[in-house]
């Protein structure tokens, strides 16, 4: 995509926002979130202000970034550099405003103390949480990070085909994680957008594992969760691998995420609510007498940030919508013993879902 291209695409979000803007009746917006902030500007520091204006944009930031400001953002977007604190910036733009006096927050991305601080330096305004009013516009991807969603995808399951040749007996989880980041790092992912998950034995069946000094063994499920970012856009996967023969335990509940995850991706549509996708795989697993060994929620939209919406989820309220990127990871964890969960990306289509991992999902013994 040329720079051209990119800049196009940014003013037709920052035109959606100004949509949204008009239907809320607000006269202005602040967004605060950093990832918003990038997918509005092509902005990545990490100080930063963005004032959207029904004829305006404004980029409030710190005289570290002057430079990078001005190289990442494109036409359409003013760049304020402010000599002190974002708040003293943002009053001194809004005092220049023809504008009025209703702006929006982010009140899910802004802190207690950072809303009292927009009261404190702009009393003029009257201030109105927004909700997340860009997130929702985020949720839906374009070709462009779809296609980059692919390469932090392909990225991440080239990495794992070579990793793999470095598990066996005797080596820690620890050891495994690090030498993943390692290898994830020198194949072109430029950050690594959260920290790998590498689970053996008994320690499997926690769904949220830190790696730790614990070594593999002969008969150890390993569970592996990861992913890549290319071009700020995250990939998030998670595959189960054995040490050695498999028990039968083992390949039951396995062949049970596996049916689980089958029926939850191809419930991936446009149109349909979300819950319906949890239920689909949640459906299974009770049926196969683990329902309790399932408790958190089938999946989650993917962007700029691993975890964004659409929540895919029991008490979900979101519909899937053409483009949006999400997960769908079922698992069964049998504390003490062991766990297995698998995790697609998948896009939501008119008519189906696009599955954009391919590692293979067979429990293959290592």
């Amino acid at each position: 995509m040329r720079p051209g291209d990119i800049w196009d695409t940014r003013g037709l979000r920052l035109r959606r926002v100004r949509d949204r803007l008009h239907e809320a009746r607000l006269d202005a917006l602040l967004v605060s979130h950093l990832p918003s902030i990038r997918w509005l500007t092509g902005f990545t520091g990490s100080s930063a202000f963005l004032l959207v204006e029904p004829g305006s944009a404004t980029l409030i930031t710190d005289f570290r970034y002057r430079t990078q400001a001005s190289e990442e953002v494109g036409d359409g977007v003013s760049i304020s550099i402010t000599d002190s604190d974002l708040f003293s910036g943002l009053a001194r733009r809004l005092e220049d405003s023809a504008g009025g006096p209703r702006v929006g927050f982010e009140d899910h991305s802004l802190t207690v103390r950072d809303r009292r601080a927009l009261g404190e330096s702009c009393d003029a305004v009257m201030w109105e949480a927004s909700g997340p009013m860009v997130d929702e516009l985020r949720s839906t991807k374009d070709p462009g990070e779809i296609e980059s969603i692919s390469s932090a995808v392909e990225v991440a399951e080239s990495v794992l085909a070579d990793f793999l040749g470095a598990v066996c007996e005797g080596v820690s989880e620890r050891d495994l994680a690090a030498d993943l980041v390692h290898r994830l790092r020198l194949a072109g992912s430029e950050s690594i957008p959260f920290d790998p998950i590498v689970a053996s034995g008994p320690r499997s069946a926690l769904p949220h594992a830190r790696p730790g000094e614990r070594k593999l063994a002969e008969g150890d499920l390993l569970l592996i969760d990861f992913g890549a970012r290319v071009a700020g856009y995250c990939s998030d996967m998670t595959r189960v691998f054995v040490l050695g023969a498999p028990a039968p335990w083992q390949v039951e509940i396995h062949e049970v995420v596996a049916s689980a995850l089958h029926s939850a991706v191809a419930a991936t549509e446009a149109g349909v609510p979300a819950r319906d996708v949890d239920r689909a795989a949640r459906d299974v697993i009770v049926g196969a007498g683990f329902g309790d060994r399932f408790g958190h929620g089938t999946g989650h939209g993917v962007g700029l940030e691993v975890h964004e919406r659409p929540s895919v989820n029991a008490r979900s309220r979101d519909t899937l919508k053409a483009g949006n990127v999400v997960t769908i990871e079922p698992a069964v964890y049998l504390p003490g013993r062991g766990g297995v969960r698998l995790e697609e990306m998948v896009v939501a289509r008119e008519g189906g879902p696009e599955v954009l991992t391919r590692f293979p999902l067979v429990l293959r013994e290592l």
